[in-house]
C-alpha cells in the first residue's frame, strides 16, 4: 500500500515539477523510452491473445527489444523529446507523428527483409500499426497531461481574465491562439462586439457582449480588454469612442499583433499594455523608400540635437538607408553616451561618431565640418520650453537663432547639399519668445535662398508637440499620476496638436529629400487634442478613474502660453506635394534690404548680449510677434 502511494507522490511531483520548471531533456527522453515500452508490451499483449489463444503480459525477447530500439532510434533522429512539454502544440504533435510513422515504417521494412531471410518478423505487420497508434497516442497524451496541468496550477492566482474586442474571423483566430497558448497569463472569459447587434451569442462557446450590455453588468472588478493592432489602429483613425468608452469603464486595454507579425511560437510577450500613442496614432505613413535610399545613402549626415528624443530617433531612422557615417553632435554629454551604447549594441556595424558640441561655439562647429565633411545636416539642437526661454530670452536667441545661423554659414563655405532645420509650430504668429527665435531662424535661412548662386538646399520643417519627448507634457503627466496625482493642466479649453516621434521623424525625412531649397513644410498634425482629454486618457491607461481617483486641477496660463496653436501663419497658403500628409507654406514675407540690416542687427545685439534691443528688432523682424508677457528685465528679474 505504502509503495503505491509513494508511486503516486512522486508521479504529482513530477508533474508539478513539469508544470512549474522546465524538466531537463534527459527525463523526457526516458519517460517517451517508458511510454514506447509499455506501447510494445501492450502490443505485443493484443497480438498474444489473437494469435496464441492464451494471454501473455510480459515480453522479453529480441522481438521486444528489437521494437523498442528502432523507437527509441527515431526519437534520437527527430529529437522529439527537446521541446518544452508545457508548451506543446501543432509542431510538437507534428513530431511526434513523425517519429511514429518512421517507427512503424522502419519495422514493416525490417519486416519484409528478414522474413525473406529467415522466415521470421518482429511483430505481425497489422501489429506494427498497432503499436504506432498506441505509441502516438499515449505519447501525445503525456503532453497534453502536463500542459493542462500547468494551466491548472499557474491558473490559480497569476491569470488575467479578459475580452477580446471584436467578433471577426481575425478576432476569433486571436482568442484561439491565446487560449491555447500556456505561456500568456490571460484567460479570455467573453468578445466584446463593435456594434449594438448581434448575430450571435457566443464564439468558442464563450459569451459575447454589446457596449450598453457591459455598461449595465458588473461583469469584473477590474476588467481587461484585449485588441488587435490592426483594429486598434482602424479605431483611433475613425474617430471611434468604443476605446474611450471602455477606458471610462475602467477597463485596462492591451494589444497584440496582427498573425503574421508575431516573432515566435507564443503571443505572450507579444501583448503589450495599450498606451497613448495607439490611440492617437492615424493612417500609418508610407516613405517613398527608394527615393530616400538615393539621397542618404552612402552620406556623411550630421545630426545636430542628436542625444534629443527627435534627433536620436532621426538618428535611428537614417540607419535603414545605408548612410556613409551618422556624426551625432549635441551638449548633453550622458543622453549622447546612452545613444552610443544603445547604437554599439544594436547596429554593430553602424559608422557613427559622438561629438560633444555646442551649436553656439562657431570654431567647434567649423572644426567638426573641417575635420568630418558632412554632406547632409539635420539640425535639431534647440532650447524649446516656452516658460524657461520667456525668463531667458537672451539664450533663446542665442541657441535658436545664432546657433542655426552658425550651422547655415558653415553648411554654405563647405557647400553642404542639404540643410533640414527642425522648427515648431509656435514659430506660426508666435507669443513668446521660443516661438519667435525659432521663426527669426527660418526668416534667416529664406534669406540665404534668395540667392541662386548657391547649391547647399535650405529646407525648414515645422510641426507641432511630439509625444513623449524630452519634457513634453506626457512625460509630465505620468509621474504625475505615479504620485497619485493631482494632474496639472494650465487651463480646461488649451489644446495642441500631436503626433509621434516616429511619425514627426519620418516626414522630416521625407520633406528633406523632396525639398528644392528654401521650402518651409507644414505637416499634416491631423485634429488638435484638448489636454484635459489627453490627461483623462492617461488617468484612465493608468488604471484609474479621473477626478475620482486622481483629481485634475487648472492652474493658469504660462508666460507665453496660448490657448491653442496654428501651422500656418495668416498670410500663408499652402500647397500640396507628392506625400499627402507634408504642405509647403508659401510665405508671403518680402525681403528688403531694411529686413536684411534687420537680421545683421540682431545678430550683433544678441553677440553682445544685449536683451531688451535684441527683442526690439526681433519684433521688427518678425511683425506678427505679440508677447504676453513681459521680459526678464523688465521685471527687474537677473
Amino acid at each position: 500500500m505504502m509503495t503505491i502511494l509513494s508511486l503516486k507522490r512522486y508521479a504529482l511531483r513530477l508533474i508539478k515539477q513539469m508544470a512549474s520548471n522546465y524538466v531537463p531533456r534527459g527525463v523526457i527522453f526516458i519517460i517517451d523510452v517508458a511510454i514506447s515500452i509499455f506501447a510494445a508490451q501492450f502490443t505485443f499483449f493484443l497480438i498474444s491473445s489473437v494469435s496464441e489463444g492464451k494471454l501473455k503480459f510480459i515480453h522479453l525477447n529480441w522481438e521486444f527489444v528489437s521494437l523498442v530500439t528502432i523507437q527509441i532510434l527515431f526519437f534520437i533522429i527527430f529529437k522529439s523529446y527537446s521541446g518544452v512539454v508545457r508548451y506543446t502544440g501543432f509542431k510538437d504533435s507534428i513530431k511526434q507523428l513523425q517519429t511514429t510513422i518512421s517507427t512503424v515504417a522502419a519495422l514493416l521494412l525490417i519486416n519484409e527483409l528478414i522474413y525473406n531471410i529467415y522466415q521470421v518478423k518482429i511483430l505481425v505487420n497489422g501489429g506494427a500499426i498497432i503499436y504506432g497508434f498506441i505509441a502516438f497516442s499515449l505519447l501525445f497524451l503525456f503532453r497534453v497531461i502536463v500542459k493542462r496541468a500547468y494551466q491548472l496550477i499557474n491558473a490559480e492566482s497569476s491569470s488575467t481574465k479578459a475580452f477580446l474586442l471584436g467578433t471577426s474571423l481575425t478576432d476569433v483566430a486571436l482568442a484561439e491562439s491565446i487560449i491555447s497558448d500556456t505561456r500568456t497569463s490571460f484567460d479570455i472569459i467573453g468578445f466584446i462586439s463593435e456594434t449594438d447587434n448581434l448575430k450571435r451569442t457566443r464564439i468558442l462557446t464563450l459569451p459575447i457582449f454589446t457596449i450598453e450590455q457591459i455598461k449595465n453588468k458588473a461583469l469584473l472588478e477590474s476588467p481587461s480588454v484585449i485588441v488587435s493592432s490592426q483594429k486598434l489602429r482602424e479605431l483611433a483613425t475613425a474617430d471611434s469612442n468604443i476605446l474611450n468608452q471602455l477606458l471610462e469603464l475602467n477597463f485596462k486595454i492591451y494589444k497584440l499583433p496582427e498573425l503574421q507579425d508575431w516573432s515566435g511560437e507564443s503571443i505572450a510577450s507579444e501583448i503589450k499594455k495599450v498606451n497613448l500613442e495607439d490611440l492617437l496614432q492615424r493612417t500609418p505613413i508610407k516613405l517613398q523608400r527608394e527615393k530616400l535610399r538615393s539621397i542618404y545613402k552612402g552620406k556623411t549626415i550630421l545630426v545636430t540635437g542628436a542625444a534629443g528624443s527627435i534627433g536620436s530617433d532621426i538618428v535611428r531612422q537614417l540607419i535603414r538607408f545605408e548612410p556613409k557615417k551618422i556624426l551625432m553632435l549635441d551638449q548633453a554629454e550622458t543622453p549622447l553616451h546612452e545613444l552610443c551604447l544603445e547604437l554599439s549594441k544594436n547596429h554593430p556595424d553602424l559608422n557613427f561618431e559622438a561629438v560633444i558640441a555646442n551649436v553656439r561655439n562657431s570654431k567647434r562647429l567649423e572644426f567638426v565640418f573641417e575635420h568630418f565633411l558632412p554632406e547632409i545636416v539635420f539640425h535639431g539642437a534647440a532650447y524649446k520650453h516656452v516658460p524657461m526661454m520667456e525668463a531667458n530670452p537672451i539664450e533663446a536667441l542665442d541657441v535658436n537663432f545664432m546657433g542655426t545661423k552658425n550651422l547655415t554659414d558653415l553648411s554654405l563655405k563647405f557647400k553642404i547639399s542639404r540643410f533640414v532645420f527642425v522648427s515648431t509650430d509656435k514659430a506660426v504668429n508666435p507669443t513668446n519668445i521660443m516661438g519667435a527665435s525659432k521663426r527669426s531662424a527660418e526668416i534667416y535661412l529664406q534669406s540665404l535662398t534668395r540667392n541662386k548662386s548657391i547649391s547647399t538646399r535650405f529646407i525648414t520643417t515645422r510641426f507641432g508637440n511630439v509625444l513623449g519627448s524630452n519634457g513634453s507634457v506626457i512625460p509630465h503627466f505620468k509621474k504625475q499620476i505615479e504620485n497619485l496625482g493631482p494632474v496639472t493642466v494650465t487651463h480646461p479649453d488649451i489644446t495642441r496638436y500631436f503626433m509621434t516621434i516616429d511619425e514627426a521623424c519620418q516626414l522630416v525625412l521625407e520633406a528633406g529629400a523632396m525639398g528644392n531649397g528654401g521650402e518651409i513644410y507644414v505637416f499634416d498634425m491631423g485634429k488638435p487634442v484638448k489636454i484635459t482629454d489627453l490627461a483623462k486618457q492617461m488617468i484612465r491607461l493608468s488604471g484609474f478613474i479621473p477626478f475620482k481617483d486622481i483629481d485634475i486641477i487648472y492652474t493658469g496660463l504660462r508666460p507665453g502660453e496660448k490657448l491653442y496653436e496654428e501651422l500656418l501663419a495668416d498670410k500663408e497658403n499652402t500647397l500640396p506635394t507628392h506625400h499627402q500628409k507634408i504642405l509647403i507654406a508659401k510665405a508671403s514675407y518680402e525681403f528688403d534690404a531694411e529686413k536684411l540690416i534687420l537680421l545683421k542687427n540682431l545678430q550683433n545685439q544678441i553677440k553682445n548680449n544685449i536683451e531688451l534691443k535684441s527683442i526690439e528688432v526681433l519684433k521688427e523682424l518678425v511683425p506678427e510677434f505679440k508677447p504676453l508677457t513681459e521680459t526678464s528685465e523688465q521685471r527687474n528679474v537677473v
